[in-house]
């Protein structure tokens, strides 16, 4: 499997995760746990140096590679230990189960799983490495030593729970601040379809009746087709691509054949999930910033394909360009902000909005976003 860094940071927050949900190779998560151990191993060393009588340590180069092997060699076990212990305890729990429990209770238990994981593999290491922790245990009596291990215990477990419990914390303030962000941003999007198209009915109403109670209806039809989306949190593509054949319908009735489009959706990224009203103000973007000023209108195309572990999404229309003076209508950077910072909650650094002008005129809209060819949720 290739390694890129949109990968090394998922697998990353999956390996500080307390969901136990895997992300890449599995020896890409020992990876993570050895580099920690080479931490604390450097720390264990640091101290022992501070807190030892002898002089020249620090110059040392010969002190400094053995005291850091023999802590590396400890930490290592250490690492081995707790993951064999998360191995055993969560296939005894299940990770169905475990999956189901609050935040706050895998806190706890993971917590637990670290604290016994250090108890036996600690004493372990130390056997291994035949090390004797001068800085630590005082002179080596069973006593001491029994108190060495036991301060480490406590001191993992502690930075453990800790470390865990600020991330849930800090998880569950930033899931709420997305969602109240997302809400109020896709608030500003709705309205502006919406009021727009009554005051197209309205205008119609007296110069062509028909055509006014025919682009009504159509508004009806989107409406009942997006009722239930436009507030949900997540929706496929399939939904995305029902609300825009309905949006386009009614735009549509009002530019006549001024106003063309396609729209390509492979059948297997049907299901592919994702925000609502993503693509819609593309869309609305490339008609009346590109195509409606355009005299004799144009076409506007939807794409949605896979690049390896990239989900790409397009809008392209053939209008007046980004460099045209008579695009440049007010409402169009707002749009594409709204869409950015959306783009942002949702997904980080791992998405991004960019426009590509056409050869030709015309403006494609790219959109990119994370979409793994599989989703593993086994346990490191």
């Amino acid at each position: 499997m290739a390694l890129d860094k949109q990968l090394l940071r998922r697998s990353w927050r999956a390996w500080t995760d307390s969901s136990l949900t895997r992300v890449g190779p599995i020896w890409l998560q020992w990876v993570w746990s050895l580099l920690f151990a080479a931490l604390v191993a450097l720390v264990f060393t640091v101290v022992a140096f501070a807190t030892s009588p002898e002089a020249g340590l620090w110059t040392n180069g010969t002190a400094w590679r053995r005291t850091y092997g023999l802590n590396l060699l400890v930490s290592a076990v250490v690492a081995t230990g707790i993951h064999l212990s998360f191995d055993v305890m969560t296939g005894l729990i299940g990770l169905a189960r475990w999956r189901a429990w609050s935040d706050r209770r895998r806190a706890w238990v993971a917590t637990a799983i670290a604290m016994g994981g250090t108890a036996w593999s600690w004493p372990l290491g130390v056997w291994l490495a035949g090390y004797r922790l001068t800085w630590f245990d005082g002179g080596g009596s069973p006593t001491n030593v029994s108190i060495s291990w036991l301060v480490v215990l406590v001191l993992v477990s502690g930075l453990h729970w800790l470390y865990l419990e600020n991330r849930r914390r800090i998880e569950a303030a930033e899931r709420r601040a997305a969602e109240a962000r997302l809400k109020l941003l896709q608030g500003q999007i709705e309205p502006h379809f919406l009021f727009n198209t009554l005051a197209n009915v309205l205008s119609l109403l007296e110069a062509d009746p028909p055509r006014a109670r025919g682009m009504l209806e159509a508004f009806v039809d989107y409406l009942r087709s997006s009722f239930g989306g436009l507030r949900a949190e997540q929706h496929t593509l399939a939904d995305e691509q029902r609300l825009l054949e309905a949006y386009l319908r009614v735009l549509g009735l009002r530019m006549e054949e001024r106003l063309r489009w396609q729209i390509d959706i492979p059948a297997e990224l049907a299901a592919r999930p994702l925000p609502p009203l993503l693509l819609q103000p593309l869309v609305e973007n490339a008609i009346h910033h590109g195509l409606e000023p355009k005299i004799d209108g144009g076409t506007v195309r939807v794409r949605a394909e896979r690049d390896r572990d990239t989900l790409v999404l397009s809008v392209t229309d053939d209008g007046l360009g980004l460099d045209t003076p008579a695009v440049r209508r007010p409402g169009q950077r707002s749009a594409l902000q709204n869409l950015r910072e959306r783009l942002q909650q949702t997904w980080g650094d791992d998405a991004r909005l960019a426009l590509q002008p056409q050869p030709g005129g015309g403006v494609r809209a790219e959109i990119r976003l994370p979409c793994p060819t599989a989703q593993p949720t086994t346990q490191p």
